[in-house]
């Protein structure tokens, strides 16, 4: 039985923190992990769903309501949250 990496890193940063508090070191410097964040609102994403109209939409089978938030969220310049179900949809538009 291992220990994953993030349990790692918490334990350094105790024993960082344990050293700081008792003295032994004068800088507290905490290991931070690399973050990776993966998006599926991609800017070729946004503009398919931006283009689909209301025969498209039936056709699609997406709810009216679904579309309706997406378009509203990419106007005003957030991100959209999608299942891969509608996801899927979306990507056989050309």
């Amino acid at each position: 039985m291992g220990i994953d990496n993030n349990s790692y890193l918490e334990y350094e940063n105790i024993r960082e923190l344990n050293r700081y508090i008792s003295g032994k070191v004068k800088t507290l410097e905490f290991k931070i992990p690399d973050i990776e964040i993966s998006r599926n609102d991609t800017i070729d994403i946004k503009n398919k769903i931006m283009s689909i109209d209301a025969e498209k939409r039936k056709a699609l089978k997406i709810n009216k309501s679904t579309l309706w938030y997406q378009k509203k969220k990419i106007k005003e310049g957030k991100t959209i949250k999608m299942y891969n179900k509608t996801k899927g949809r979306i990507e056989w538009i050309e």
